[in-house]
């Protein structure tokens, strides 16, 4: 398959279209999502509880996961949502 370049040139960017505020919120969604993973796999590394192994405490951990990570984004974090809040703040509109 042989695909043509694409000439800088002739690209064109669409205008800012979200706010400061809803990027923030994104980036605080991402970072809390991507908290949870790390909680999620962190937990199945673990070795298994054969008393407590059952679908309702998993479930419970995993809310608990979900809970902790979007308190933590909301807080400090790992500083991921103001990476991501400086990377693409250039490309919304000023709040």
């Amino acid at each position: 398959m042989d695909l043509p370049p694409i000439d800088a040139a002739q690209v064109s960017f669409a205008a800012p279209t979200g706010t400061a505020k809803d990027l923030r919120q994104a980036a605080e969604g991402f970072e809390s999502l991507f908290l949870a993973e790390l909680l999620k796999s962190g937990r199945a590394s673990l070795p298994g509880d054969d008393l407590t192994g059952s679908q309702a405490v998993s479930a419970t951990q995993d809310m608990l996961d979900s809970h902790l990570a979007k308190h933590a984004a909301g807080q400090a974090g790992l500083g991921i949502a103001d990476a991501i809040t400086r990377q693409f703040g250039g490309y919304v509109k000023p709040s």
